[in-house]
């Protein structure tokens, strides 16, 4: 049998990131990476279950596939971890891969082969321990950018989120095997790390390990590593201590995610949410206190069950009072298994999709007043690309993370560049180099 194998990813940066452990896995384990999906022999789909939409969309992609005969198609990531055994009953999945074992998909390939065993789901912590032993397995794809997962899981428990059932229980990595990782990523020419975690700000309370904004600043006195990020923060657990560790340590962007979902306190209760909208303006103030000039995005749910018109006015409300940079926003998604499951909603879909683009429309004034507020700025810019509209242009991000479009080529991918910002065109801040 030929080994050429083909990855499409689903879902958010901890899924890219454990693509990025898969494809490391395969080729140790002999297999190629195929081009495109036609030319492989094994299709992984790397899945998310967050959203309707998201399985929807994955689902319609694997009966795609599974037309055609001749490949393997093995499922993996969140989705798996929900519905494996209903993929394999329904004809749709060779295989099913928890998160706890995609590290080592290529062994469970290959046991596949050998035996026919087509489940791999377990959620012991005995079957975690790939993960641990994969953060300092040697790269042979270096890059300028890395995802650094710093733990996994997550024990809140909001009441729509599917998440603690799928990826399990908050785990910590070692901060003294993260710093050596980040060091090793360093040696290897990277030069910016984005720190993942499904509540970053949780790091350690499992473990008794050193706190978060404590393991951001060790991070950041790696010699190399000229940017990180960090992703996702929970408002109930954001401390001051992380914004002054941000303050004092120039390579870390002030480009800062901090889901907000609801502004009304009676929604953020139900949703199991732990905090309140008056601490989350305090966590704003203390921003604009310690960090002057930053960048805030969050997410933001429209149409939870019980949610009146008075609650959203209350979300549009908190918008234009915190003016975020960025907003994803979603309309309610019920997902089977999770405490709002079992509410009765209250309002329709359509009145969920009206709502919806209400808050879109607030949202995207506010993101192109913040852009406009760039315009004559010098920044620090990292080239990502080559732009799709010219190949004398590239694009890439602010430290901010604003999308930025400057002159250029393909040497300055990866490279760091001085701008200055001259307009915007739609979401995207157009700028000439400086240095």
């Amino acid at each position: 049998m030929s080994k050429h194998y083909y990855i499409e990813t689903f879902g958010c940066q901890m899924n890219k990131n454990d693509s990025e452990l898969m494809e490391e896995n395969l080729q140790r384990y002999g297999y190629v990476p195929a081009q495109a999906e036609k030319d492989a022999d094994i299709v992984i789909f790397n899945t998310c279950s967050v959203r309707n939409h998201a399985e929807n969309r994955a689902l319609a992609r694997i009966r795609q596939v599974k037309k055609r005969t001749g490949k393997i198609i093995a499922v993996a990531g969140c989705m798996a971890q929900r519905l494996g055994e209903r993929l394999i009953a329904q004809g749709l999945a060779d295989m099913v891969i928890g998160p706890y074992q995609s590290p080592i998909v290529g062994e469970l390939i290959e046991i596949y082969i050998s035996s026919g065993k087509r489940a791999f789901l377990s959620q012991n912590l005995r079957d975690f321990h790939h993960r641990l032993q994969n953060l300092l397995v040697q790269r042979n794809n270096a890059s300028w950018h890395r995802w650094v997962t710093i733990t996994h899981g997550c024990e809140n428990f909001c009441a729509y989120c599917v998440v603690p059932y799928v990826r399990g229980r908050l785990i910590s990595f070692s901060s003294r095997t993260i710093v050596e990782y980040v060091r090793t990523l360093a040696a290897q020419g990277a030069k910016e790390i984005t720190l993942l975690g499904q509540n970053v700000n949780q790091f350690g309370h499992d473990s008794g390990d050193i706190p978060f904004h404590s393991l951001l600043e060790n991070v950041a006195k790696v010699p190399g590593i000229q940017k990180i990020n960090f992703l996702t923060s929970h408002p109930k657990d954001f401390r001051r201590e992380t914004l002054e560790v941000i303050r004092d340590n120039p390579n870390i962007s002030r480009a800062i995610h901090l889901p907000l979902q609801s502004g009304s306190n009676d929604i953020l209760r139900a949703m199991n949410r732990q905090y309140t909208i008056e601490h989350y303006y305090r966590l704003i103030e203390e921003m604009e206190h310690i960090l002057g000039d930053y960048a805030i995005s969050t997410d933001l749910i429209v149409g939870f069950p019980g949610e009146s018109r008075a609650d959203f006015e209350k979300t549009i409300e908190a918008v234009r009072r915190i003016c975020f940079d960025d907003a994803f926003t979603y309309a309610y998604s019920p997902r089977e298994g999770t405490a709002a499951y079992a509410m009765a909603e209250t309002i329709s879909k359509e009145e969920k999709s009206a709502r919806l683009n209400e808050l879109i429309a607030v949202q995207r004034e506010i993101s192109r007043m913040k852009l406009q507020k760039r315009i004559n700025r010098n920044e620090n810019a990292l080239v990502e690309a080559m732009s799709k509209k010219s190949q004398k242009e590239v694009m890439g991000k602010t430290f901010l993370n604003h999308p930025v479009v400057l002159p250029g080529g393909r040497d300055d991918i990866g490279q760091f560049v001085r701008v200055k910002i001259l307009k915007v065109v739609g979401n995207t801040l157009y700028a000439e180099r400086i240095a």
